[in-house]
């Protein structure tokens, strides 16, 4: 790390104040530890039910079922998935699989039974929990699943033979200790803690695998994080990223870890969602862009007292100056919409912003060497030269599970993580993502980045969300092109909306490819828009003229 850190416009984080460890020698030993210390509070409640957990009970019920994984001979390196929408169980689910040396899976429920063979068959789990809106897909493909022995169904009732159900793994007897128990010690950089897969946006999912110290380090940095040590009211979060994405997984982990309090919710319904925040008075809410942009557009904001709510965290894909800006005049207490910048591959972010300079995914998180290389030479870059971002630390993952290939594509030799996205930095070392290398346009020469001409886009008070791709051209290369959500009850032409990029962008940023309008755009849970399937759409719709 020395030798990196002496590098020229390398960026360092700086160090964490407390050991990334914390005298631990499994993340499983630092639940147990954890969980006792923070007492018999409410660490989760159930949005829509009510139901509460403390620290204590998530403890309790997280060692039973420890106990019953080890009598099934569940252990070290064994897989257990949880193919759910968020729950309060699930951090329980985790809790049981780690204190064993197992490997945690979250699964994408919303994923279509090909996606989940592909994912179940490469990562092989031993276990499976799943939601009543899951289970039946997973049922259709019991027979090529042999790696699973244990089905458990997350809802109330028993859909079949051969699948247990989550309250039989619970007698009411109550623990002897809740901590006598001390976790076996795991190779920290080596052991597998977590898989989470990849986003998928470029060809089928990837199993990213992260260590037990990945997981250790990224509970250090959040319990420092100023986001919430300097917040001027006690924190209370919501738990409405999905759990199986990589920034949700982490933000449960955060919550009952470093006791951050969080009312979780299962899915996203516009008033579910206020009245959520309303009622529990919440006070910091992580969210994807398209929920920040439903804060700042919708009309049924008004209908709710939203004043508990302090700061808005935003990651996992770019989010427009002008969206932040319309919610900081909307929410009376959001000072800054707090961006950050990471993926799956680095444990969660790996640069955040603390202060309001506008557009900045914010500094480099402490532990983190980040710096921008050249696209053609992979020179490193000083401030204000635009590059892709490279990542090196204890947050970069072990490597893509059975892929070797891709691991060496993105991870190389010297350590570094090729993230795929282009971005600089300004004097003050603030960070600006400006696209992924893959989806900019090449307009006669130009290089054009989508997610510009989307925050023109978004800026038009008619327009719900927007998309942006590269429409293939003989003489030009690729021609940009604007699929539109129009907001309901409003008309918008083709021609005005091209009219209003035209008027703020230059002229190889117009939008010559046509405008196209659609019900919806398709995105990852996470919020990452689907750009092939747009163009796969696109090719479809062409080849019906």
């Amino acid at each position: 790390m020395e030798q990196a850190a002496s590098e020229r416009f390398v960026l360092y984080g700086g160090d964490l104040r407390h050991s990334i460890e914390a005298g631990c020698n499994s993340v499983g030993e630092l639940v147990v530890k954890r969980l006792y210390r923070n007492g018999d509070e409410v660490a989760l409640v159930d949005g829509v039910t009510g139901e509460t957990l403390t620290y204590h009970q998530i403890l309790a019920r997280s060692l039973k079922l420890a106990n019953r994984f080890h009598r099934l001979g569940i252990k070290r390196n064994c897989v257990v998935g949880i193919c759910s929408e968020n729950t309060v169980h699930y951090p329980i689910i985790t809790f049981a699989t780690l204190m064993l040396g197992g490997t945690v899976l979250p699964v994408n429920h919303g994923y279509s039974v090909a996606e989940l063979a592909h994912v179940l068959q490469l990562t092989k789990p031993i276990a499976l929990f799943a939601s009543e809106t899951s289970l039946p897909k997973i049922l259709t493909m019991r027979n090529v699943l042999p790696s699973v022995k244990l089905l458990v169904s997350l809802g109330k009732e028993r859909p079949s033979r051969g699948v247990a159900l989550w309250q039989d793994f619970f007698d009411s007897s109550p623990v002897k200790s809740l901590h006598s128990f001390t976790p076996q010690p795991v190779p920290l950089k080596k052991q597998i803690a977590v898989m989470v897969m990849s986003s998928g946006t470029t060809g089928l999912p990837k199993a990213v695998q992260l260590t037990h110290h990945n997981v250790m380090t990224v509970m250090a940095y959040q319990a420092e994080d100023p986001r919430y040590t300097e917040l001027p009211v006690p924190v209370r979060v919501l738990g409405l990223l999905p759990f199986y994405h990589v920034f949700g997984f982490m933000l449960s982990l955060n919550s009952c870890l470093n006791k951050v309090p969080m009312v979780v919710l299962p899915r996203f319904e516009p008033h579910l969602f206020l009245g959520t925040i309303q009622k529990h008075r919440i006070t910091m809410a992580s969210l994807v862009p398209p929920l920040v942009v439903f804060l700042a557009k919708s009309p049924l904001v008004d209908g709710y007292d939203l004043s508990s709510l302090h700061a808005v965290l935003c990651g996992a894909a770019p989010l427009s100056r002008e969206i932040e800006e319309l919610v900081q005049s909307r929410l009376p207490n959001v000072s800054t919409v707090r961006t950050g910048y990471g993926m799956s591959e680095t444990s969660l972010g790996v640069i955040s912003r603390l202060n309001d300079k506008t557009g900045s995914v914010g500094k480099v998180h402490k532990t983190t060497f980040v710096k921008v290389v050249d696209l053609e030479t992979g020179t490193a870059l000083g401030p204000n030269q635009t590059g892709e971002i490279c990542v090196k630390g204890p947050l970069v993952m072990k490597g893509y599970l059975d892929n070797a290939r891709a691991t060496s594509e993105i991870i190389d030799g010297d350590g570094w993580l090729h993230t795929g996205d282009v971005g600089y930095y300004d004097e003050e070392q603030d960070f600006f993502i400006v696209d992924r290398i893959k989806d900019l346009i090449k307009y006669k020469g130009f290089q054009v980045p989508p997610a510009e001409l989307e925050d023109v886009l978004l800026s038009h008070r008619k327009v719900r969300d927007c998309a942006v791709i590269g429409v293939p051209d003989e003489v030009a290369g690729e021609l940009p092109a604007a699929f539109v959500v129009v907001q309901p009850g409003e008309n918008v032409t083709a021609n005005e909306l091209a009219q209003h990029v035209a008027s703020k962008l230059s002229p190889q940023k117009q939008l010559r490819g046509g405008v196209f309008f659609v019900d919806e755009i398709p995105k990852t849970g996470s919020g990452k828009i689907l750009r092939r399937q747009l163009r796969d759409s696109l090719q479809q719709w062409k080849a019906k003229l």
